[in-house]
């Protein structure tokens, strides 16, 4: 519970809230390094984390993650300053986690010798909750490619939560 509260930036658990939350994010297809990472930033609406979803929502859907984020922005107001909040958040959900699509290419390559992409791995994980170059960013802040999908040990590994 404590866990869930940090990662919402709540002072208190709320298990309605967390419940919901988790229906949402299961019916949406979402990537939940890349969503909580996303929430950190306290979006004003649904659009700041749709980043993070594998598919597009119907409009039902979008409804309800509307409802959802106002109720929690709700909770985040009444806990205090919002900049001070998203930074205790950015501590709590880490922009990079281990991913093993993400590490595939890198087990191929040292198969073969060439260590850089462990080393760059390495360098990225070391810092897992901050910001990186544009260069990183882009390769390894994002969904998991299509190519990867239904790849068993490969498609669904992740350590985010």
């Amino acid at each position: 519970e404590a866990m869930w509260a940090q990662k919402l930036g709540l002072n208190h658990y709320d298990s309605t809230l967390v419940d919901e939350l988790l229906q949402l994010m299961t019916l949406s297809s979402v990537d939940y390094t890349i969503f909580f990472r996303k929430l950190s930033y306290i979006p004003d609406n649904i659009s700041g984390l749709k980043e993070s979803f594998y598919l597009p929502n119907s409009e039902e859907v979008d409804a309800q993650w509307s409802r959802w984020l106002k109720r929690w922005s709700d909770c985040i107001k009444s806990c205090g300053d919002l900049r001070g909040k998203s930074i205790e958040m950015k501590r709590i959900n880490p922009k990079y986690t281990w991913r093993e699509w993400l590490i595939v290419s890198a087990y191929k390559t040292a198969e073969q010798g060439d260590y850089s992409l462990i080393r760059e791995l390495q360098a990225v994980f070391s810092n897992p909750y901050d910001e990186q170059t544009s260069e990183f960013e882009s390769r390894y802040d994002r969904l998991r490619p299509k190519e990867f999908f239904d790849i068993g040990g490969v498609s669904h590994y992740s350590c985010s939560s």
